[in-house]
């Protein structure tokens, strides 16, 4: 039973292979961690291509009112973009604006239809739908006093008001879970910051990744010996838990620990974008991939971004002679001074 890092630390040190060191760590987090779908509900598949919501909010009649609720709420709008599940509620709402119970009972059904669609697992959807409607409960049963010509209103949150707290703010509504520094709900970028340290101090060369999967994503890729190997949980739990879409045949394993030009013949929309957070010039993906080419960027990575551009713009066609990468460092140095000296207006 391990109940801390150190205690998984202290295990997971006493493997002296570095392979089995982290298939072992890795391992581990596929057995013990949950992934917060309520937060893939809410900031994932809800926003839709939502980029602008309003800061105004707007007075109107209350649609979702319980007993004790107050005549009016407070509504918010968005402003670019749009998204088919927060339509469908707003709708959902309007035509049950005279019997909450209704509202409820049909908004229930809604998500778990939604989450079903994606998930096969009877046991995890529930659990997740019952975290969504609670959260909404919550916020519609917010009150507030508001201000409005002169006039004072006691009001509630709409259901538009809700959905977009959640979309601003899902973290603080659908929170990573960790048990002595160990993470045991959250989502790629929650695993991906807690178990990169972790790696870490078991001696593995770990790096943090951001690009694409379906949506944007978030993994690691380690080095043992001269390889670069990709590690990614979110993908390993979703198959564990049943989720739709990924390719028959593929398994947890294939994902814990992979070659990294598989990650791409298994997921046509994988990415990468960035590595340790530096943007990259170019995005890599499986149409451009090659691990000698790969092995090279990670190389000279943390060199001055002028130069590593330049670089990776050539194609790494041929080396970097050192005067270059001075000049390339000098040119950076005198550039940011300039704009340090611009005066803030």
């Amino acid at each position: 039973m391990i109940n801390s890092v150190e205690e998984l630390l202290e295990q997971a040190n006493e493997i002296k292979d570095k392979e089995a060191r982290i298939k072992f760590i890795m391992n581990y987090f596929l057995d013990n961690v949950k992934y917060n779908y309520s937060f893939l509900f809410t900031k994932g598949y809800m926003q839709g291509t939502i980029t602008g919501i309003s800061k105004n909010l707007k007075l109107a009649i209350n649609k979702t009112r319980s007993d004790g609720d107050e005549e009016i709420s407070l509504t918010r709008d968005i402003l670019q973009g749009e998204s088919r599940i927060f339509n469908d509620i707003l709708q959902i709402r309007d035509n049950n604006s005279e019997d909450y119970s209704k509202f409820i009972d049909e908004l229930r059904n809604y998500i778990i239809e939604e989450l079903n669609s994606h998930l096969e697992n009877e046991s995890i959807v529930a659990q997740s739908v019952e975290t969504i409607m609670q959260k909404i409960e919550q916020g519609l049963r917010e009150k507030r006093k508001v201000n409005y010509d002169g006039h004072e209103f006691d009001v509630n949150y709409d259901i538009s008001k809700v959905l977009i707290d959640f979309l601003i703010k899902p973290k603080k509504y659908f929170p990573t879970e960790f048990n002595n520094g160990l993470i045991t709900n959250g989502v790629c970028a929650d695993y991906t910051e807690n178990i990169v340290p972790i790696l870490k101090r078991a001696g593995i060369e770990t790096y943090g990744v951001h690009g694409t999967s379906e949506l944007g994503h978030a993994w690691i890729i380690v080095k043992v010996g001269n390889e670069y190997k990709s590690i990614d949980l979110t993908r390993a739990v979703m198959i564990r838990d049943g989720f739709k879409g990924i390719p028959e045949g593929q398994t947890s394993e294939d994902w814990l620990y992979s070659n990294l030009e598989d990650i791409f013949k298994m997921q046509e929309t994988r990415s990468i974008t960035k590595i340790d957070g530096k943007e990259l010039p170019y995005i890599i993906d499986g149409t451009n991939y090659d691990e000698s080419t790969f092995r090279k960027i990670m190389e000279e990575k943390d060199i001055p971004d002028a130069t590593f551009k330049n670089m990776l713009n050539r194609g790494l066609g041929r080396g970097v002679t050192e005067s270059e990468v001075l000049d390339a460092e000098r040119a950076e140095t005198k550039e940011t001074k300039e704009r340090e000296d611009v005066p803030n207006v």
